[in-house]
C-alpha cells in the first residue's frame, strides 16, 4: 500500500467525505476508508486517532462549505437562508452529521466549535440588520425561530423528495426559496 505522509490526512477525509455524501455517515468504516485510500490501517491511525476525529473533520469540511457559501451573499438575508437550505438538500448525509449528532462532544474540537457557531452567528447578524432597534433578547428569540424554521424546512423538503407523490406547494417552495423566506420566516 502506498503511503504519502504529506497529504494522507486530506486523502482520508476526502475518501470518507465521498462515502458519507453518497451513502451516509453510518457507512463510513475506518478500514474501508484506509483501503480506498490505499493505505494501511496503521497509517490511518497515525493521522486520525479514532472515528470521532474523522467525524470532526467531515463536519468541519461541511461547515466550511456552508459558511463560505454564505459569505458570498450580498446583504440578502433570504438568500442566506436559501443557501443554508440548499446545503441541507444537496448534502443530506453531511447535514445530518453536522446537525443531528447529539452523541458528539464538539467542545473537544475547538476549531469545529468555532465553525459551527459561525453559521448561527450569521443568522444573528442577519436578524440585527432588519431589527436594528430590537433588544438582544428579541434578536436571539427571532434568530432561534429562524434557525428552527430553516432546519424544519430542510427536513420537510427532504421528506417530500422521498415521496412519490410530490406536493405542488412544496415544489414551489423548493424552487422559490428566497421568495418563500421573504414571505414567511425573514420578516
Amino acid at each position: 500500500m502506498s503511503y504519502h505522509k504529506k497529504n494522507l490526512k486530506e486523502k482520508l477525509v476526502e475518501v470518507a467525505w465521498n462515502i458519507c455524501v453518497a451513502e451516509s455517515w453510518e457507512k463510513v468504516n475506518m478500514r474501508e476508508v484506509a483501503k480506498k485510500a490505499r493505505v494501511s490501517n496503521t497509517a490511518f491511525y497515525r493521522h486520525l486517532k479514532n472515528k470521532n476525529d474523522l467525524k470532526a473533520e467531515l463536519m468541519g469540511k461541511g461547515f466550511k462549505i456552508l459558511n463560505e457559501g454564505m459569505k458570498n451573499i450580498n446583504n440578502n438575508f433570504s438568500s442566506y437562508g436559501a443557501h443554508y437550505i440548499r446545503f441541507g438538500l444537496d448534502y443530506p448525509h453531511i447535514y445530518d452529521l453536522m446537525f443531528g449528532n447529539i452523541d458528539f462532544d464538539m467542545s473537544l474540537y475547538p476549531d469545529l466549535e468555532t465553525l459551527s457557531r459561525a453559521s448561527f452567528s450569521g443568522v444573528v447578524e442577519g436578524v440585527k440588520s432588519f431589527m436594528p432597534d430590537a433588544s438582544d433578547k428579541d434578536i436571539m428569540i427571532k434568530a432561534v425561530n429562524i434557525w428552527a424554521s430553516v432546519h424544519g424546512l430542510v427536513r420537510i423538503l427532504r421528506r417530500s423528495d422521498l415521496q412519490a407523490n410530490k406536493d405542488k406547494h412544496l415544489k414551489w417552495i423548493r424552487n422559490n426559496l428566497e421568495e418563500y423566506l421573504k414571505m414567511t420566516t425573514f420578516k
